[in-house]
């Protein structure tokens, strides 16, 4: 009955499929079109075909939320929301669920903007000397990366940061959605990125492989 209360606001895709048996496979063909991997993720082949469109967020970002199903679930494998052949500046940014959203997004004890923007500058110019000498594309995208990640210091927190959102919006998703890295909380936030003009965000909620106990396990999920 809820799914057919929204049946005209979503999209079904039903011409799809693999010969794939095994779960790993069958994921890897559904994220990348091919089973080996290898290959660009559908976000990384958005973001190298589009570009990005908000210059302080990166184009692709994943969220992997917790679960509540079955206890034992799948592996989740960078790969899947990886840039394969293409630049690595389009693969995929995974949101961590606990901590800081990115590794490192604040700056340690003592450590400033200022001294920080310093920092990046200088490492900019002899990233620059390398790329002169060496011609390797991947140190243009690690400079970029680099500025990103500074812009994310700023960007990230004010995404994360969902005091602002009204208490009808919060009441949609459910008395999960404040609790960080659940299915409930990553759905807010994928909304947050979309309204940012986040290029393709991706959640991946695990759980489902349910082979017994399906009463529960389904209710749990």
């Amino acid at each position: 009955p809820h799914t057919a209360g929204i049946a005209d606001d979503i999209c079904v895709v039903k011409t799809v499929h693999t010969e794939a048996i095994n779960h790993d496979p069958a994921i890897t063909y559904i994220q990348t079109g091919d089973q080996r991997p290898g290959r660009p993720s559908l976000g990384s082949w958005l973001s190298y075909g589009l570009g990005r469109m908000n210059d302080d967020l990166p184009a692709f970002v994943v969220l992997t939320s917790s679960w509540t199903g079955r206890k034992s679930a799948q592996a989740l494998y960078n790969r899947l929301w990886g840039a394969g052949f293409l630049p690595s500046r389009h693969a995929g940014v995974s949101l961590r669920s606990q901590g800081d959203p990115v590794l490192y997004l604040s700056n340690p004890a003592g450590l400033d903007a200022g001294t920080r923007r310093h920092m990046l500058d200088a490492l900019a110019q002899l990233n620059e000397k390398q790329y002169q000498a060496a011609g390797d594309p991947e140190i243009q995208t690690r400079i970029a990366q680099y500025e990103m990640a500074f812009r994310m210091q700023t960007s990230v927190p004010e995404l994360a940061d969902i005091s602002s959102e009204p208490q009808h919006i919060l009441d949609m998703y459910g008395p999960e959605v404040k609790t960080p890295g659940t299915f409930a909380a990553s759905c807010l936030l994928a909304r947050r990125l979309l309204e940012r003009d986040v290029r393709c965000v991706q959640i991946f909620h695990r759980g489902w492989d349910q082979h017994g106990n399906l009463p529960n396990d389904i209710r749990n999920q």
